[in-house]
């Protein structure tokens, strides 16, 4: 169509010429169109306009937004559809047409290799193809990958970016797609990319094991093209064209979940539901029709993921790529499998899946969720970790660990497990009374403590007054010794060592009493005793 306006456009043009150099002959209006063979009024139109002022540019609804146009075309690449729904959003009231026209006239045209173009009938063919973008992620320029599939017969495509296309993240992108479609095509053409083929021959391929595990689980026949021959896979490659300038360009996301539901709304609102230039029909529709002749989908959905055993170590950490990361302490020494799929890991002990990380970067890291933490600290005997719940009982506490260390040693691990558990079973308040009254005695034992709480039941409400009381019945256990726990002779010695006694005020020198006696006054306020009876004389 274009090149048979452009022939026309020409024809004019040299028939005007001839009509101007007749013209310059001194020929007639009327000569002129018998020679040419064309009406008079077209000679006479001819003539007129060389005689008439060139005409002023008319206005164009373009004439505001040809700088913006111009920007978004030759800077951020954009197609014609974009700059008309960029342009819609400023005002812009024109038609597509005249900016469609306008574009043409400044954007280079690109050169294309001749290919031979071929369709596909329902359910027979799909096409695969991975290719890298640099988006911004949180306005941080980020590498990222896209995987497309394209259903020969319906043009109904999928996308999905990741961040590293290793094997296992293409193999599940292909288990999504084919759920999504519904099916799997009966074939996928594919380039010789190496989460495919492994090594090229001349009478053949050595697919991936992965990749080749996928395609008999699904039951597909894998294609792989002639290295170079992207004109092979034109359908999916024309969908990256599509897809860099309709959703990538001009736009920012804020991570890598924010591109990819981005992107599935831009397969379900755009993509899917447009109407395709070549079927001249909505993808959507036609996958409608396709659908019914792909392979049915298994019951089973296929694990992309790449599995390996592991032991949890003594630290409840399992080793994978120079990384260790945390379980449960329960699982310490318990057989694990280690399951990786796009930078996600996951601890499976006994079937069950116990812990998630995400693989990190670098080296030689250890990586201790803090539930993984807490769980440790709550049941370890480590007497570092018991010395930090024990000083949790009191400032009574702080001595009382000092005398356990002294007096115990090694075994004070022990003496504050115990006493913990004790704090568990009768409350921290008592147990942090009892640690006072055994520090004040130098008694820094567990049993010591029991002793102390157990004479010291916990405080019930005030008794009413009777006439009679009756007498304590704990005296006598809170006194008594507890049998083999009794302590030596030797505690008690350091402990009178350790009371300071005072030395005897000295008494006031009283008066003599008669007869030579001495005597102590009374107090004051206070009478006098009787004065003893004389001796009888001895007869």
């Amino acid at each position: 169509m274009r090149e048979r306006r452009r022939r026309r456009r020409e024809r004019r043009e040299r028939r005007d010429l001839l009509i101007r150099r007749l013209e310059a002959e001194g020929k007639s209006i009327r000569a002129i169109g018998r020679e040419l063979e064309c009406d008079p009024k077209v000679v006479r139109r001819v003539l007129r306009q060389r005689s008439r002022p060139p005409a002023l540019p008319r206005p164009s609804l373009l004439d505001p937004f040809r700088p913006l146009i111009r920007e978004l075309v030759l800077k951020k690449e954009l197609t014609g559809v974009r700059v008309l729904r960029d342009l819609r959003a400023v005002g812009y009231r024109g038609s597509y047409t005249i900016l469609k026209v306008y574009i043409r006239s400044f954007r280079e045209k690109a050169t294309r290799r001749p290919h031979l173009r071929f369709e596909t009938g329902p359910g027979e063919q799909g096409q695969v193809d991975l290719s890298p973008y640099t988006v911004l992620l949180g306005q941080v320029p980020t590498a990222v990958v896209c995987f497309s599939l394209v259903l020969g017969f319906s043009r109904w495509q999928y996308i999905r970016f990741v961040l590293h296309a290793e094997a296992s993240a293409v193999c599940h992108s292909h288990v999504l797609a084919f759920e999504e479609a519904g099916g799997v095509p009966h074939e996928i053409l594919y380039d010789r990319m190496k989460q495919v083929v492994l090594e090229s021959y001349r009478d053949g391929v050595i697919f991936h094991p992965l990749f080749e595990a996928l395609a008999q689980h699904y039951g597909f026949r894998a294609v792989p093209l002639a290295p170079g021959y992207k004109e092979g896979k034109g359908k999916v490659e024309n969908g990256f064209w599509y897809l860099e300038r309709s959703l990538l360009a001009g736009r920012e996301f804020h991570d890598l979940a924010d591109l990819n539901a981005q992107a599935a709304r831009w397969l379900g609102e755009e993509a899917r539901v447009r109407i395709h230039r070549t079927t001249q029909r909505r993808p959507q529709d036609l996958l409608d029709e396709e659908r019914p002749h792909l392979i049915a989908l298994p019951e089973r959905r296929f694990d992309a993921a790449v599995r390996e055993p592991h032991l949890v170590g003594d630290d409840f950490c399992v080793a994978y790529s120079n990384h260790r990361y945390s379980v449960p302490p329960r699982y310490a020494g318990h057989q694990a499998w280690v399951r990786v799929l796009e930078g996600q890991l996951e601890i499976e002990v006994g079937g069950e899946a116990v812990a998630v990380h995400w693989v990190q970067p670098g080296r030689f890291g250890r990586h201790i969720l803090p539930e993984h933490e807490a769980e440790f600290r709550a049941t370890s005997t480590s007497r570092h970790v018991l010395a930090e719940k024990f000083l949790g009982l009191g400032s009574a506490a702080e001595v009382f660990i000092e005398g356990l260390r002294e007096a115990h040693r090694g075994a004070a691990g022990y003496h504050m497990s115990r006493i913990l558990a004790l704090a568990g079973r009768v409350g921290v308040p008592r147990v942090a009374e009892a640690l006072r009254h055994a520090s004040r005695y130098g008694a820094f034992s567990y049993q010591a403590v029991d002793r102390i709480v157990a004479a010291k039941p916990p405080a019930a409400p005030p008794p009413t007054v009777t006439a009679t009381a009756s007498v304590p019945t704990a005296v006598a256990t809170y006194l008594k010794g507890a049998g083999s726990h009794q302590r030596s002779l030797a505690d008690y010695q350091r402990f009178v060592d350790t009371i300071e006694i005072a030395p005897p005020t000295p008494a006031a020198t009283l008066p003599e009493a008669p007869h030579g006696d001495r005597g102590e006054r009374p107090p004051a306020g206070v009478p006098a005793p009787p004065e003893p009876a004389p001796r009888r004389p001895k007869p």
